[in-house]
């Protein structure tokens, strides 16, 4: 399968958050249930295409994932892929892709994944991220 990973623009706005909504409203109505607004906001509160790398299958949005400097750290706010799209290698390619980067800049990377997601907390295990703390829903875990 081709992908095209590539930066996002303001403009895409809408269907990155109707991605996330795809792929990570389960876990959070199972964990504090969804509340539209609330996420809405979030997600614009935190929203910088500078950060956001897309992934997409031909003309449809199938991932992307988004990382914030914070202090002398990258943060993984964010690897959502559709569960159509999942293990195809795109969680890989961009959590990969994180890591080059943290080499080359010389930051460490943090992220929190929600402890319900079991498959994505082994991927992030696979490549040396250990727990360093937890919360009521998520492990901080960093690289």
């Amino acid at each position: 399968m081709t992908y095209l990973y590539r930066q996002a623009s303001t403009l895409e706005k809408q269907a990155i958050f109707e991605l996330y909504r795809v792929v990570m409203s389960d876990y959070i109505s199972h964990i504090w249930g969804w509340n539209e607004d609330w996420q809405t906001n979030d997600f614009s509160t935190h929203f910088n295409p500078e950060g956001i790398t897309l992934v997409y299958k031909e003309s449809e949005l199938v991932a992307y994932s988004h990382i914030e400097i914070k202090d002398e750290q990258l943060y993984l706010r964010m690897i959502a892929i559709h569960p159509d799209q999942q293990r195809n290698g795109i969680g890989t390619k961009l959590l990969e892709s994180l890591i080059a980067s943290a080499k080359e800049q010389s930051k460490s990377i943090a992220l929190e994944v929600f402890k319900i997601n079991t498959e994505a907390k082994r991927l992030y295990e696979k490549y040396g991220f250990n727990v360093e703390g937890e919360t009521a829903a998520s492990y901080i875990m960093s690289l």
